[in-house]
């Protein structure tokens, strides 16, 4: 919900203007969340953030306190979005893939937002309880196909590693039109430099056919998979 305002000053800000939402604490957020997800916090000032809006910077401060103000409500606003996951243990490898392609859509819409905790200092924030029930919804699930804790802490750890990696290398450069970080163990340009340097299995790698980041993410998916079988077996 929006910030609640005086009455007199509800009074003469009416929900939309021109056929915009007026501006408010959420639609700031909102503002600082889309374009962090897209370039990063660091980069988006007040100013950035006013020009973004089509306001004044002096307007932005009528509604949040200052820029640390809004990076927490940024925060929050996509601590909101965490996907609620459908986990059946009796079909695990449709509702794992399920719950990994949810996951990979919540990091696609805002992948450099990934990188919050290296960029910002962020202040206590108000989670939505989605935060905690997903995850532990998570965990249940592996404990129940048989894993032990501390093998389902790991399964978890290691898929989020996964899942930010390939939402920062892979899916924000495929997005943003850059060259995708692939299987290729380098890029063809460094071996360029050195035309006569004995590297035949580097050489050899680089002709292998690339893979697309869909398939490059089914293969991901697949391999924690496996992860999943071999420590149930054990």
């Amino acid at each position: 919900m929006p910030d609640q305002l005086s009455p007199g000053r509800q009074r003469r800000s009416p929900v939309t203007r021109g056929g915009r939402p007026t501006l408010n604490a959420d639609l700031i957020a909102a503002a600082m969340l889309e374009l962090a997800g897209r370039d990063g916090f660091r980069a988006v000032t007040m100013q950035v953030l006013a020009e973004h809006l089509g306001v004044t910077v002096r307007a932005l401060y009528r509604h949040v306190r200052d820029r640390q103000d809004v990076v927490d409500r940024a925060v929050e606003l996509w601590l909101a979005k965490w996907p609620e996951p459908v986990l059946d243990p009796d079909d695990w490898r449709a509702s794992f893939a399920e719950y990994c392609r949810l996951r990979r859509e919540t990091n696609r819409a805002h992948p450099r937002a990934l990188l919050v905790s290296l960029d910002e200092q962020v202040g206590p924030v108000r989670l939505h309880p989605r935060r905690l029930t997903a995850p532990d919804a998570f965990l249940g699930f592996l404990t129940d196909l048989g894993l032990s804790m501390p093998d389902a802490l790991f399964v978890h750890r290691d898929l989020t590693l996964r899942l930010y990696a390939f939402a920062l290398l892979v899916d924000y450069r495929h997005d943003i039109g850059q060259a995708v970080v692939d299987d290729a163990p380098m890029p063809r340009s460094w071996l360029d430099q050195f035309p006569d340097l004995d590297v035949p299995h580097l050489r050899e790698a680089m002709d292998v056919s690339r893979t697309g980041p869909d398939e490059m993410f089914d293969r991901m998916v697949d391999d924690v998979a496996h992860t999943i079988i071999r420590l149930r077996e054990r």
